[in-house]
């Protein structure tokens, strides 16, 4: 058995932002407010969201979060301000960060007690205040999770609330909002998306259903990630990310990650983006992962373009590390952690750390992950001299 998470309403494609009046008809909010950050504002982008409210605009404050990876801190305070003014529906509008507070602020709001009393699985006991997310890159789908991220900095790493009670009521998903992401934030919110996609499709919680999201997102985010990388104003490739990104999303809150986000945290804590984190780590992990799994591998090389027809299992699975480090290497993004100051010395007790805070995660992973083989995986990614 298995059970299936999503948004109530999923308006999705070029001009979806037009459809935020009529959603908003459908609820009728009598106090709005909108989470969003610096660069949104700065882009215009907000200000197109407040004209496609009708009406509603008058009837909305805004909540700017200056902070690209979300704490505690910042939801509860966007939570505090929801209380005492009463807001009765939230709309995040950005990147992964302004979405997750504006989930977070919701649920904290409805819940006695700060945010670090709901870290976990399924302990909110109530759904939150109503929100509407609408992405402005195609990376996180977070608008599409039940997960709200955030970091906790005397732990040293990011935790979450996972729990179906935090699935917005409507996403609203329009890839024109993405035109204006440079050719360094499509790079790296596309791998962020394509993780997600390939991790979704092979955790051990996958199931039939997910499957069909992920296989899909994998095929559309191998075509068009480069393209879209190479000219933002692709808009056909801009409407395939957005859509990859968001299919990607829906299969993996459904079956759950895997390695390569949980051995990632520990990068977070070194100053990587959790974008570059995952990118950087993805082709050593599967390399891993691969290894008993070659059929599924095989496939996930073929979703994402590689030539597969005709070779066994075996030399098709190996193709799907190729893919990665193909899109990075197309994208000027070093896989090897020695190009990010980390030192060969810092290897073996990084790799241990990583184990230690990926405890979370590892289960979901298709294949049991040890001690060792964290050091093998980090010893890899760390790369030898003359590579």
């Amino acid at each position: 058995m298995y059970n299936l998470v999503q948004p109530r309403i999923i308006c999705m494609g070029s001009g979806a932002l037009r459809s935020l009046e009529q959603i908003l008809l459908q609820m009728d909010p009598k106090s709005i407010l909108i989470v969003t950050g610096p660069t949104v504002q700065r882009l215009g982008i907000l200000e197109r969201a407040l004209s496609s409210m009708g009406s509603f605009k008058n009837r909305t404050e805004i909540f700017i979060n200056p902070r690209p990876e979300p704490d505690v801190a910042i939801v509860e305070d966007c939570a505090k301000i929801v209380r005492e003014k009463g807001y009765d529906l939230i709309i995040g509008l950005g990147g992964g960060s302004p979405m997750d507070v504006a989930k977070g602020a919701a649920v904290v709001a409805v819940h006695e007690g700060g945010m670090r009393s709901l870290l976990g699985r399924n302990l909110l006991r109530r759904k939150g205040i109503p929100v509407i997310l609408v992405p402005t890159t195609a990376g996180s789908g977070t608008e599409v999770t039940q997960a709200v991220v955030a970091d906790v900095p005397e732990e040293g790493t990011k935790k979450s609330i996972w729990d179906p009670r935090t699935m917005a009521e409507a996403a609203v998903v329009d890839p024109e909002l993405t035109r204006q992401m440079s050719p360094r934030l499509t790079a790296e919110t596309g791998l962020d998306a394509l993780v997600h996609a390939v991790e979704g499709h092979t955790s051990c919680y996958a199931n039939p259903v997910s499957r069909i999201y992920t296989w899909e997102a994998m095929g559309l985010i191998g075509k068009y990630l480069l393209r879209a990388y190479k000219d933002g104003s692709d808009m056909e490739a801009r409407e395939a990310m957005a859509r990859g990104a968001t299919l990607g999303a829906m299969g993996m809150t459904n079956s759950g990650l895997g390695a390569i986000h949980a051995l990632a945290l520990v990068l977070d804590q070194r100053g990587f983006t959790h974008c570059q984190s995952v990118a950087v780590l993805a082709p050593w992990v599967i390399g891993f992962n691969r290894l008993g799994h070659e059929e599924l591998y095989a496939k996930v090389a073929e979703a994402l373009g590689e030539r597969v027809q005709g070779l066994s299992a075996e030399k098709a699975s190996l193709k799907a590390s190729d893919a990665l480090l193909r899109f990075l290497d197309e994208m000027g993004i070093s896989p090897y952690l020695k190009d990010y100051g980390i030192k060969s010395d810092e290897v073996s007790s990084l790799a241990l750390k990583a184990y230690q805070l990926g405890q979370r995660l590892l289960p979901m992973n298709i294949r049991e992950v040890h001690g060792k083989d964290v050091i093998t995986i980090f010893t890899e990614a760390h790369g030898s001299e003359g590579k």
